[in-house]
């Protein structure tokens, strides 16, 4: 599943089409836009991104998503439709043959819609995961993602119509539906509801740069922060690895045959990470260790401060002690992690880049936790997309009070500018003559990866 977990997290961290000429002089995605100052809508909420109570009912969307997906097996994932989804996805919004997609997926969509407004998501697969932990097999998320691009293709027609208001109730179902899959209690279920979600953004920005698209300034400002949680993933990852550790007895002594099987058993899950290999595997690192007395004496006296008995541990092999403290280290650095996931991005990161340099090698929690750290990037990547879409919304309000001129800073704004997510501080922002440029600021060590810099070229519409 870490392995799986990475394939995925590459997946849905993949850089944004270009909308540039050229990218290979820099490291930036550039996305032009050209604005219609417009003023906040009357009522204020009149448009929102997320189905509101009116607009729900009693059930279980997960059901029907599956029943949609079961239902329309051609239309979703023949590979002949996937191709035309692919082709209609890559085509610029005036190259659209609207006439033609009108009613692209049309039973198949409004099943979507209808799910996304139900109340109460259930994956029910809580019992599973506490039996297979990393073996969990997770076919039903996967196919979200088919069901939430054929969304998008019905959401780009809606725009290139100019029928906004019916890409706006694309938009809800398309984010009610990462918000559904952000309950699925695994890290994988967290990075397809991100993947989803920026599916959803990249119409919604081209939505924005069209000839009458509503303000959509407090829409966005009413989405929650964060759109997509951690903490339904983070608790299932919790019980994956208490199943995986199962076998492994803080109670009585283990004997070498109990010791040898769960060593078998650590290596097959922990397969080719990088510091298990460079142990020779988990039955090689403790074959090395137990013989370092001074190690194994330490070990013990680390279990002993966290409570356990000293007088159990000393009947234990070094073995048994020894995965003990891995186990012991795994928990406490999951929990520093799990503890950060209330703050935004600025905060929680310095802090774990602090206590990883801190830190020395852990076997067992530097194979198990790679894996949040690169959902947390995907999260924060997200919410500065949509951070910087409130940004551009709060420019298109200053420019309809103000005879069709940008702002010359940020401060000139009347509505609240959110800061950059990842920062903490105000985005960059300049105006060049009759151009503005916003830009994001890309996470530590993410300066070079286009993903995380993001340059919106704006113009006004005369």
């Amino acid at each position: 599943m870490t392995r799986a977990l990475c394939f995925l997290a590459a997946a849905c961290l993949s850089p944004l089409a270009a909308r540039a000429d050229d990218r290979a002089t820099t490291p930036e995605t550039l996305i032009r836009l050209e604005l219609q100052p417009a003023a906040a809508p009357r009522p204020a909420l009149r448009y929102m991104l997320l189905p509101e109570l009116n607009e729900m009912s009693p059930g279980n969307p997960v059901y029907h998503y599956m029943k949609c997906c079961m239902e329309h097996q051609g239309f979703l994932f023949d590979r002949g439709a996937f191709e035309r989804r692919e082709q209609l996805l890559a085509m610029p919004l005036k190259e659209l043959p609207v006439q033609n997609i009108q009613d692209y997926g049309r039973s198949v969509l409004m099943q979507a819609d209808r799910a996304a407004r139900m109340d109460k998501p259930d994956w029910q697969i809580l019992e599973q995961l506490s039996i297979h932990g990393f073996n969990l097999l997770l076919p039903d998320i996967q196919q979200m993602r088919a069901l939430a691009r054929a969304l998008q293709v019905r959401f780009r027609s809606e725009v290139a119509l100019g029928r906004f208001d019916d890409a706006i109730r694309t938009t809800k179902t398309m984010l009610a539906l990462a918000r559904h899959l952000g309950e699925h209690p695994t890290l994988i279920g967290d990075l397809v509801a991100i993947a989803i979600a920026n599916i959803a953004i990249e119409p919604l920005e081209e939505m924005i740069g069209q000839p009458g698209c509503p303000n959509l300034y407090w829409a966005l400002t009413c989405l929650p922060e964060p759109l997509i949680s951690m903490k339904p993933g983070m608790a299932g990852e919790c019980v994956i690895g208490l199943v995986e550790l199962r076998d492994l007895d803080d109670r009585a002594p283990m004997n070498p045959e109990r010791i040898a099987k769960l060593a078998a058993h650590l290596d097959e899950l922990l397969g080719q990470e990088a510091a298990v290999t460079k142990a020779g595997g988990v039955r090689g690192w403790l074959a090395a260790k137990s013989k370092d007395q001074g190690y194994v004496t330490a070990a013990r006296r680390r279990l002993v401060e966290i409570g356990m008995p000293e007088e159990r541990l000393l009947r234990f092999p070094a073995e048994q002690v020894l995965l003990l403290d891995e186990k012991r280290e795994y928990e406490i650095r999951r929990d520093d992690f799990r503890k950060t996931l209330s703050l935004p991005t600025w905060q929680a990161e310095p802090m774990e880049e602090a206590l990883r340099a801190a830190r020395g090698p852990a076997l067992l929690a530097d194979a198990m936790l790679p894996g949040s750290r690169v959902v947390r990037r995907a999260q924060s990547r997200l919410e500065q997309r949509i951070a910087l879409l409130r940004t551009i919304e709060a420019i298109r309000l200053h420019a309809a009070g103000h005879d069709g001129r940008f702002p010359t800073r940020l401060t000139e704004v009347s509505v609240p500018v959110p800061d950059d997510p990842i920062t903490g501080k105000p985005f960059r922002y300049e105006v060049d003559g009759t151009t503005a440029h916003l830009r994001g600021s890309p996470p530590w060590g993410a300066e070079k990866d286009s993903a995380f810099n993001l340059h919106y070229e704006l113009t006004l519409r005369k």
